[in-house]
């Protein structure tokens, strides 16, 4: 799994995106292969590499071809059918798409309009078909499975559009920036372009990002100088890893595997990074969402639990939170928005400290029973396992209560007892 972090520090726009991807490793010729379908409407498509405050990024810049318009007033429709029609892999296209209606969102709230009817115009432009299908084609070029994303910069005053004078942020970049962390700059001039606020905030999140080994910096670069910072935006590529170590050292542990405690301490355990995937659904019966808890263990998650909880407009929802080790992530988060009726899913790494298990079998008069054992400073406790309960119950015809209780009297019985190899019973 690779992440990767948005820095926008300048702002951010389709080309400062795209260029950041290639300053981070997109080969050229992968790039230009994602938008070579676009044909005779581009007349030029160049790499720039461009400097503000002393600092180099690059950025990219499309020349349309001028028998073609220039500027093409696509709708929502005509977008779609431009992408479907392209030669694109399918999880490219969904991006695009995606991306494209976001930007619709935005341009039909700022004009009163309805999302079918609106019009694009800056942004139905050739140049924002290369910035967003470059854009997704990059990503996922470079593997990068989750994007993070910084609070993106606004700035005031005028800018000319297609109608006229209007005010910064753009009517459509306000709208589309509704709902995610925004820095007032105070500063006059657009610092985040309608179509870089439509990737980042469909594209990204805006979450603290893990810990991670960084593998490549990428930055790229505007066009425009700004007096109070560099127009750049820079895009950190790694791998998520744990964190420093929980019981103080600043030492990272190299991988995902468990260690013992060094600090020892009078309960033996070990520490280890456990992922914690959520949720949430308001459109299951109960029923549903036991079968899903259920997929979830039989899968491997070390545990499920399920959370009521009101969602919006009043909903009454059910927040599913399942815990695994993390080489089984990506397996369950599939699982989750395949089977499940969320939308998506929320993930963070966190430690977690075990304490030292075992299992073994107790005598009752209705046949034997296995525990759960576990140590607790020098003493091991015991609790009976259910469904091995369940079994001696249905097996003996008696209550489950009676097995449940001998169980646990035969594990008190067992006082002092250690796990074999370790003590009088090994």
């Amino acid at each position: 799994m690779r992440i990767a972090y948005l820095d926008c520090v300048g702002g951010i726009s389709g080309d400062m995106f795209v260029g950041a991807l290639l300053d981070a490793g997109w080969p050229e010729d992968s790039f230009r292969r994602s938008v070579a379908w676009l044909g005779d409407e581009i007349a030029e498509l160049r790499i720039e590499t461009r400097s503000h405050h002393a600092l180099r990024g690059l950025g990219i810049e499309v020349t349309p071809e001028k028998s073609r318009g220039g500027h093409h007033h696509r709708n929502l429709a005509d977008v779609t059918a431009c992408l479907q029609a392209a030669p694109l892999p399918d999880a490219v296209r969904e991006r695009a798409v995606a991306v494209f209606r976001r930007l619709a969102e935005g341009e039909a709230r700022a004009h009163g309009k309805t999302v079918e009817t609106v019009r694009f115009h800056e942004v139905g432009a050739v140049d924002a078909m290369v910035d967003v299908v470059a854009t997704c084609q990059g990503l996922t070029d470079l593997a990068i499975d989750r994007l993070y994303v910084s609070p993106l910069p606004v700035g005031r005053g005028e800018i000319r559009g297609a109608h006229g004078t209007i005010p910064l942020p753009a009517p459509a970049t306000a709208h589309l920036l509704s709902g995610v962390p925004v820095r007032w700059t105070g500063v006059e001039g657009e610092r985040t372009t309608p179509t870089g606020a439509a990737l980042a905030t469909t594209l990204g999140c805006w979450e603290i990002p893990p810990p991670m080994v960084l593998e490549a910096v990428g930055t790229g670069a505007g066009t425009r100088g700004l007096e109070d910072v560099p127009n750049l935006a820079r895009l950190f590529v790694g791998s998520p890893r744990a964190e420093a170590s929980p019981t103080g050292g600043l030492s990272a542990i190299p991988d995902w595997g468990w260690r013992d405690d060094p600090a020892g301490g009078t309960c033996p355990g070990k520490w280890g990074a456990v992922v914690v995937l959520e949720a949430q659904v308001d459109d299951a019966t109960p029923e549903e969402v036991s079968v899903w808890t259920a997929e979830l263990l039989e899968k491997g998650a070390l545990d499920v639990y399920v959370t009521a909880v009101t969602m919006k407009k009043g909903r009454l929802g059910s927040l599913v939170t399942a815990i695994c080790r993390p080489d089984l992530e990506e397996h369950l988060v599939n699982l989750l928005l395949r089977s499940t009726t969320t939308l998506g899913v929320r993930r963070r790494v966190e430690w977690r400290r075990e304490l030292e298990r075992t299992t073994t079998d107790v005598e009752t008069p209705f046949g034997r029973v296995a525990v759960k054992m576990a140590q607790r400073g020098s003493s091991w406790v015991g609790k009976p396992e259910f469904e091995s309960c369940r079994q001696a119950a249905l097996g003996a015809g008696a209550s489950f209560g009676a097995v449940w209780r001998a169980a646990l009297a035969a594990v008190v019985a067992l006082g002092d007892w250690q796990p074999p190899g370790e003590g009088r019973n090994g």
